[in-house]
């Protein structure tokens, strides 16, 4: 009996870790149970950013085009690496012998040469620029994609809480239908009440059908951009609500706009431009220096004939003059780069001008958001003691099915006007901080000028 009394307690002490596990895995995020051909998730917004940087398609192709780039930059010297040959050659001269006296000859030549000119060092910056910008936009995609999963989960979030809005007002619709019929039945209200009530209800099941529909299309998509299966089971946890308390400090007015990513950008192509001008000026008037060796060695087979061996080296320069003629196509071809530079110097300041006043823009969209939110959240507070007193008028027969109805719409309104605002300055703030290059959820934190 005790052995058997500590196998139950065991047992009972296995389970409650189970299901703590189970609760504790549902509030924190991850992998909540395996069921057969998927897998079923629980993802706040971060597990949802974790994997999709793990998952992603177009990520994992970025980080394969990066180690490219880094293979390419590390042997970006190889254009001065000498090259190497060998030819062999053996013959007769096709009489009969015999094969203690053999006729016939052999012989072996090797070569190396090796080419050197100054665009070599402009061919290693090229080589470490590309790598520059390959990591600089294989960063940006992360971003993107970063961006991307946070605004579908808060996307996502907003259309299950609307969904919840939609079911609730049906529910009340439908409490007002029976209370209604009851009514009709004792000759309280007549049938055209009755049949307004009805038609309210049922008229709200195919707007909340078509809401789960799109759900379940945008959350197929969300599965897309995390790389999971499209039968896998994703439970997303949060709520607008606690996800609201963003704002813009005022200090994004006056942010460094060097620092912002897509000037940082036009800055790596000014760079590389220039590199380009750099290396065809070279090939234009830099001299190329060439040198090479041949070592050959032969000889016969027959007896008393000794092998001899030849050496031979060559040493040149090439010095090119067209360049110096400023009708010829190298010197034009100098002068489009030149040109091409100056552009991107004029892109360089309208960027910066446009992304001054997105952040502007940003920042008083934010603000007055902000600073309407609290006009929403009491208009819900309205609402809701308006359809009450409606609602009790009604049941007295002090106001009409209309009246009531007329309430009860005001308030779903309200309450879908308050979700809408929460999303906007969500959205809102993650688009600012992915103007900035900023950590996404740090805006708030931002008190000094980076």
């Amino acid at each position: 009996m005790k052995k058997l009394l500590c196998v139950i307690a065991a047992g009972m002490f296995l389970c409650g870790n189970l299901a703590a596990q189970t609760k504790d895995s549902s509030e924190n995020g991850g992998v909540i149970e395996s069921e057969d051909g998927g897998q079923r998730f629980s993802l706040s917004v971060e597990d949802a950013v974790s994997l999709a940087l793990e998952n992603n398609v177009s990520l994992k192709k970025g980080r394969m085009d990066l180690a490219l780039l880094e293979r390419a930059n590390k042997y970006s010297w190889n254009s001065v690496s000498p090259s190497f040959s060998l030819n062999g050659n053996v013959g007769t001269n096709g009489s009969v012998v015999p094969l203690s006296d053999p006729s016939g000859s052999y012989s072996a030549t090797g070569s190396v040469s090796l080419n050197f000119s100054p665009a070599l060092f402009t061919t290693m910056r090229a080589a470490e620029l590309n790598l520059e910008s390959g990591t600089a936009s294989f960063e940006t995609t992360v971003r993107s994609i970063e961006l991307s999963v946070r605004q579908a989960f808060y996307k996502l979030i907003y259309t299950k809480e609307n969904i919840a809005l939609k079911e609730n007002a049906m529910e009340t619709a439908r409490q007002t239908y029976e209370s209604t019929k009851i009514k009709y039945n004792i000759g309280q209200k007549s049938e055209l009440d009755l049949l307004q009530s009805q038609y309210s209800y049922e008229s709200q099941k195919p707007v909340i059908e078509s809401l789960k529909n799109s759900y379940e299309n945008s959350l197929a998509s969300f599965k897309q951009i995390l790389g999971l299966n499209l039968n896998d089971e994703i439970v997303l946890v949060g709520k607008l609500e606690d996800a609201v308390e963003m704002s813009a400090p005022e200090q994004v007015l006056n942010y460094n706009l060097d620092e912002l990513p897509g000037v940082k950008t036009i800055y790596q192509k000014i760079e590389t431009a220039k590199n380009s001008l750099t290396a065809t000026k070279y090939s234009a008037y830099g001299p190329t220096v060439t040198a090479s060796g041949t070592a050959n060695f032969g000889g016969a087979f027959a007896k008393g004939s000794d092998p001899n061996v030849k050496l031979s080296a060559s040493l040149g320069v090439r010095i090119p003059l067209d360049g110096y003629m400023a009708w010829s196509s190298s010197a034009q071809n100098i002068e489009k780069q030149k040109s091409e530079i100056d552009k991107l110097e004029l892109d360089l300041q309208n960027e910066k001008t446009n992304s001054a006043i997105k952040i502007r823009n940003a920042y008083n969209e934010i603000s007055q958001a902000n600073s309407q939110l609290a006009s929403y959240e009491r208009n819900v507070n309205l609402m809701e003691k308006t359809y009450n007193m409606t609602k009790d008028s009604y049941n007295v027969g002090a106001k009409s099915l209309s009246d009531l109805q007329n309430a009860a719409d005001k308030l779903a309104s309200a309450k879908n006007d308050l979700q809408n605002q929460r999303y906007t300055i969500i959205s809102r703030v993650l688009e600012l901080e992915s103007l900035l290059g900023l950590p996404f959820g740090s805006l708030k934190d931002l008190n000094q000028e980076k």
